[in-house]
């Protein structure tokens, strides 16, 4: 079997050889032999989900799958792109340390040929997805068991993708969003020490915010009472959801689409709260809103959240861009608290084509040499039905990302085919089962970025390696006995030193004497 891919044409060759002639089943091998090979069996299968035929009365066949996807390419998919080696360095660089164990009796003294285990148990860096919380609790109708399986299994971080927006918490969307199933869904993803992004403590759209809020925005000439009660309905919910959330998210889009959602602070401009200074421009309610989670939550990053910045292919419009930098210039010359910078990331077939790896790094390089802010992928997807290409585009935007500097998070906007806005874009099928962007992903995550390492101490009895940063438990093996050390792994490296108890020469001797000494007792006569 093999295969022959043409990607920058656009066109996919797959030749498939089978051989069916009188092989006993026995002897071939198994296709789950290797991870590689059964990635491999799965996409074949995939491919030829439509096109499998009986061949058991010939001795061999070859099918041929040829497809045409001119628009859907973007530079650097190629296997051999130079950017491919510029990532490694990077990833190298920025996402991994040494780490060195070193193994010593309690004098002191460098033990040799001790078995050392390094495992990783955790990624420092975040990969997540927006999960719902009724699929994770057992209280809930919509519970489902394989979602709550599989959340923690992959995941180390997660989003709540509706139930902290302000109108679902206000209790809008019916009795299924209430907050006591949110904070039951917070609680049950700190339980399993995942980290949470809140989602979206401002969205200030006329279609995003609680009727009560509607009410004022559809006056057309709110009196001043009417906007001291917009104004304070705005900071009251700040300080409303902050408060109950606290200790529970690691950071929050605090203020959402702000190049498109101002529906609240254009009604706020020009009024002059009690007590107060005149409310200026929209920067200047968008920085009191900041300033508020700031204190409802200092422990919490707050980020400015958008869409259209990354995704939309190499010639991706400026005006997007443009018009969410000046957002954000405005907002850091009246020294808003911003603590980072939320992407969206979302990707299709039509205006928000694949951006290319250099591209998106070019644009990362941008922000981080005009703000200096860490960057969160807050909700990607690519809804496609090219598989091989969204296969393909979602290992290498993740590639690129986790590469960068600047960048702490990977957050995906679902991941089950069961729930998700573009059942296209799923990670996983319905049973669970990968699909082939599912493999892309786990492979990444979880076998080239992921850290074990197993060998003996040395002369001096050390071990070591260059890993990836995140949670460890380190393990020696000596004499008979385990010991084990949980350790987190940072940018600046590791040295620890493993304990183990190590006869000394009197125990030795000690241990000697003891049965002589059992004998000569045992030969005295005892006295009358």
């Amino acid at each position: 079997m093999f295969s022959i891919r043409l990607n920058s044409l656009g066109i996919n060759f797959v030749f498939i050889l089978i051989m069916v002639d009188s092989v006993a089943p026995t002897s071939l091998p198994s296709l789950n032999a290797t991870c590689e090979i059964k990635r491999m069996k799965n996409r074949l299968n995939n491919r030829l989900a439509h096109t499998r035929r009986s061949f058991s009365t010939v001795t061999f066949a070859i099918c041929i799958l040829f497809t045409v996807q001119a628009h859907a390419q973007y530079s650097g998919r190629g296997d051999d792109a130079p950017w491919r080696a510029t990532a490694a360095q990077k990833i190298d660089q920025n996402r991994k340390a040494d780490l060195q164990i070193t193994v010593q009796d309690v004098d002191g003294n460098k033990i040799e040929n001790a078995a050392v285990s390094i495992k990783m148990k955790k990624h420092a860096f975040k990969f997540g997805s927006a999960v719902d919380p009724r699929y994770l609790l057992e209280s809930q109708s919509q519970y489902n068991a394989g979602y709550a399986a599989k959340v923690p299994e992959i995941f180390n971080a997660a989003t709540l993708e509706n139930h902290l927006k302000w109108r679902a918490w206000d209790g809008a969307w019916g009795n299924s969003f209430n907050q006591s199933v949110t904070l039951a869904g917070l609680d049950w993803l700190g339980d399993r020490e995942m980290d949470v992004r809140g989602h979206a403590m401002m969205w200030p759209r006329y279609q995003s915010v609680p009727d009560s809020v509607r009410t004022i925005l559809d006056i057309s000439n709110p009196s001043q009472q009417n906007l001291q009660d917009l104004y304070d309905l705005s900071f009251n919910h700040i300080a409303d959801i902050g408060a109950a959330v606290k200790g529970k998210v690691f950071s929050w889009d605090m203020l959402n689409e702000p190049r498109t959602s101002f529906d609240i602070e254009d009604k706020l401009v020009g009024f002059t709260p009690q007590g107060q200074s005149a409310i200026t421009s929209r920067t200047d309610i968008r920085k009191r809103w900041f300033d508020a989670a700031q204190v409802v939550d200092d422990n919490a990053s707050m980020f400015l959240n958008d869409f259209g910045i990354v995704a939309g292919g190499d010639n991706l419009q400026s005006t997007i861009r443009n018009n969410y930098r000046a957002v954000l210039t405005d907002l850091t010359a009246a020294n808003t608290p911003i603590d980072g910078l939320g992407f969206q990331s979302h990707f299709n077939e039509t205006n928000r084509l694949p951006t290319s790896p250099t591209k998106i790094w070019e644009l990362l390089d941008e922000f981080a040499a005009d703000y200096d802010l860490p960057v969160h992928i807050t909700e990607f997807d690519y809804n496609t039905t090219n598989k091989d290409l969204q296969a393909d585009y979602t290992r290498d935007f993740m590639t690129a990302v986790f590469a960068h500097e600047s960048v702490e998070a990977f957050i995906l906007w679902g991941f089950w085919e069961g729930k998700i806005n573009h059942a296209e874009a799923a990670l996983f099928d319905i049973d669970f089962n990968p699909n082939l962007n599912g493999e892309e992903y786990l492979d990444l995550v979880f076998n080239q970025w992921w850290t074990e390492e197993n060998g003996l101490s040395n002369f001096d009895g050390e071990f070591g390696t260059r890993g990836f940063l995140g949670d460890y438990e380190i393990t020696v093996d000596y004499q008979g006995r385990s010991y084990r050390q949980n350790i987190s792994l940072g940018s600046d490296g590791k040295n620890i030193i493993v304990s183990v108890p190590e006869p000394s020469s009197m125990a030795i001797l000690s241990l000697i004497a003891l049965p002589l000494l059992w004998r000569t007792r045992r030969s005295t006569p005892l006295r009358s």
